[in-house]
């Protein structure tokens, strides 16, 4: 395991705090039997099988040709292969660059071409939007979930790729805090989405424990937005260097959401627009207080906080943040 970074510098942390393949091995050496995450269906991931995990996938993308410094897009919807994709792509030393799962036609030919992509891990139900489009240097689909759409390109098995007992290569030089981790595409409100390069620095410092240093290591975050999404991706991976753990929903929903927040004992979430709205006009209830959580994120901050603070007593925070920036302001 690469612990320390080539520099000494000391603004820059060590690669075992801040780079997805050292973070990994570090915590599964420290702390194996922590969980790392909790899903809606009741499994739970510890340290220890959440690098197993990682491994059995990355060695497959390796068998697939997926190399360090690759690109690979990612399609999916927030899921457990969602999670392990991108820590795999990571581990490998390639690049993360997943893609919203509302983009067709032309902006996804845009983003595709931007990525410069060869490799691209999509879900089943996807596939058909590419039939009609060109995908610029994408040369295999590795899907997970089973699709009806006509055979384009060559196709694996995500699942497959999980079972080939290849070992992840051995890297000929470490993985550094400044070298690019993923893509992250804008929302393009003003022109077509910009792919930002981000480091693992970058994404590290962007709520990283002296921007967010409300959070720590014993909290539980709750992913309820998108992994293509910073507030998604950048969460998870914020968690996992602080050796905390995630609760994933597949996806918001206001019905489901408290059982979930109480079920899987998180402390903390992100609540973005109209979110907090809907949690309030729900019927008030004796347990609203009920649960663990002590900190909130709501973007943007609106005259709803003060109501949401007291009725289920919640300190609130707001954010200020662009996928181009790392520099997060928050405020109680």
């Amino acid at each position: 395991m690469q612990s320390s970074s080539s520099t000494s510098d000391p603004r820059i942390p060590s690669r075992d705090t801040c780079v997805t393949r050292y973070v990994l091995e570090r915590y599964a050496n420290e702390t194996p039997d922590k969980v790392f995450a909790v899903f809606e269906d009741g499994e739970e991931w510890t340290y220890k099988e959440l690098i197993t995990k990682v491994r059995d996938l990355a060695g497959g993308l390796a068998s697939e040709g997926v190399d360090r410094g690759d690109h690979v897009a990612v399609w999916m919807f927030d899921s457990k292969e969602a999670i392990l994709t991108f820590m795999a792509i990571n581990y490998l030393g390639a690049v993360f660059v997943p893609l919203n799962t509302a983009f067709k036609g032309a902006v996804l030919e845009h983003v595709l071409n931007v990525s410069d992509a060869r490799h691209m891990v999509v879900h089943g139900q996807l596939i058909e939007r590419l039939a009609s489009i060109d995908v610029a240097r994408i040369e295999h689909l590795i899907h997970v979930g089973p699709s009806t759409a006509p055979a384009i390109l060559r196709q694996i098995d995500y699942l497959a790729l999980t079972h080939t007992n290849q070992t992840p290569p051995d890297l000929e030089a470490p993985i550094e805090p400044w070298d690019t981790q993923s893509i992250i595409f804008t929302s393009g409100t003003t022109g077509p989405s910009k792919g930002v390069l981000s480091s693992y620095l970058h994404i590290f410092t962007n709520a990283g424990p002296e921007t967010w240093h409300f959070v720590t290591g014993e909290d539980r975050f709750l992913i309820n937005m998108p992994i293509f999404h910073i507030g998604g991706m950048g969460v998870i991976f914020v968690m996992l260097c602080r050796g905390g753990s995630i609760a994933m929903m597949n996806a918001f929903n206001t019905e489901t959401f408290w059982p979930f927040v109480r079920q899987s004992q998180t402390t903390a979430f992100f609540l973005l627009g109209v979110m907090t709205t809907f949690l309030l006009k729900q019927p008030p209830a004796d347990n609203d207080k009920d649960h663990n959580v002590r900190v909130a994120f709501m973007v943007p901050l609106t005259e709803t906080c003060t109501e949401f603070h007291e009725r289920f007593g919640i300190d609130v925070y707001t954010i200020f943040n662009m996928t181009e920036i790392s520099d997060r302001k928050s405020v109680v």
